[in-house]
């Protein structure tokens, strides 16, 4: 089944639009030229031989095509995995893609996020796989570790203390994608619990980026983003002034 999905998935591509793709994504991942709809067309070709599968089969073919060169392929596999039951097995068995760079962007490891991590962790004790997460060295695992819950903090799903730990896990790596994933967790949070994020941002002021911070306050009101920057302004000037005077 594979190699039809590959052939379906080349037969309407458009390598020109390859190119575009692979060139905005800074040449990490190489695309065929096709755009999310016309993936969701072929997948549903595929749909009835999918479903006929078992779970191991379809971690198969998903895994499969997680290893393959061209980002729709991975994105169809992610589509694949959807429709799996993971249990914390096969979870665990997903921690490959990102430690052998089968992830090594932040679109496949977003939509692992919302295709595979999201439905995995609204259990909650699953969810306390995501501690060690945080703790991984590999950028994309600590990631996910955040942006697998933006799309449950609101729906009472969450262990809110345990989310505040896997941020503090996070904001103290520079990397910019570890910066937007904590940010975007933080701004979720903010809407259930305002002042823990406020105390959170202060007491962590010198890890944030401006970009960071800016999605952390994206939701709260006015006066309070004002307060945020002016905070991590007057924080780096402080810090410049010291630099200044060694």
């Amino acid at each position: 089944m594979k190699s039809a999905i590959q052939v379906a998935l080349n037969n309407i591509s458009k390598p020109k639009l390859g190119i575009e793709i692979t060139s905005y994504m800074q040449n990490v991942l190489r695309f065929r030229g096709l755009l999310q709809p016309q993936i969701e067309t072929i997948f549903k070709q595929f749909r009835k031989e999918i479903n006929q599968l078992n779970d191991n089969e379809k971690y198969d073919l998903a895994d499969s095509l997680m290893k393959e060169q061209f980002g729709e392929d991975k994105r169809f596999g992610l589509m694949v995995a959807e429709k799996i039951r993971f249990d914390y097995t096969k979870i665990k068995k997903t921690e490959e893609w990102f430690l052998e760079g089968f992830i090594k962007d932040w679109g496949t490891s977003d939509i692992y996020c919302s295709r595979v991590l999201k439905n995995f962790v609204q259990d909650k004790q699953n969810a306390k796989l995501m501690i060690e997460w945080s703790k991984s060295n590999n950028l994309w695992m600590r990631r996910s570790s955040c942006v697998g819950f933006i799309f449950l903090v609101n729906k009472n799903k969450c262990d809110l203390n345990m989310l505040f730990d896997i941020c503090q896990e996070n904001i103290i790596h520079q990397e910019r994608f570890n910066q937007l994933g904590t940010g975007w967790l933080l701004r979720e949070l903010s809407q259930v619990d305002l002042k823990q994020v406020i105390q959170f941002i202060e007491r962590n002021l010198q890890y944030f980026s401006s970009e960071g911070l800016r999605y952390a306050y994206e939701k709260m009101k006015e006066c309070e983003q004002d307060y945020l920057r002016e905070l991590l302004k007057q924080y780096k000037k402080q810090k410049k002034g010291l630099k200044e005077n060694i």
